[in-house]
């Protein structure tokens, strides 16, 4: 049966490497809607630079999935692995410029990190130094 629902878009933010957390999360998210959606009248809809994002001239590629995506979620969830992402002129990261702005406009986030095991030989040291300082940061945030 036909209900009306208030929708909260959620951005999924993260880097690349992460794909299987952000699967994941995309199947909580609809887990929460088969439970509650009737009963609360709320949906949750997951959204992402992956998903929800096309090629487009204009502007950075960052500032468009900002512009088209970002400023229109209610909430983030950050989720990191090994990799910060890649910059984006603005800031270290597509991620990172996502949560910062997000945050900067008064909404919530959260920010998880993965601890699934990786394969030593596989992991950028750059990348994974860079990440370990924004672990750093986000305690302040």
């Amino acid at each position: 049966m036909a209900y009306k629902a208030t929708v909260i878009p959620i951005m999924i933010a993260s880097p690349g490497d992460v794909f299987e957390e952000r699967e994941v999360i995309r199947e909580v998210i609809h887990n929460w809607n088969y439970i509650n959606s009737a009963k609360t009248k709320v949906i949750l809809i997951p959204a992402g630079w992956e998903t929800h994002s096309f090629p487009e001239f204009g502007a950075r590629p960052q500032e468009l999935i900002n512009r088209r995506i970002l400023k229109d979620c209610d909430l983030l969830i950050g989720v990191f692995w090994t990799r910060l992402g890649t910059p984006t002129g603005k800031s270290e990261s597509g991620t990172v410029e996502e949560i910062e702005e997000h945050i900067k406009a008064g909404k919530p986030a959260m920010i998880y990190f993965s601890s699934k095991p990786v394969a030593p030989e596989s992991i950028d040291a750059n990348q994974y130094s860079a990440l370990k300082t924004f672990k750093v940061r986000c305690k302040e945030l």
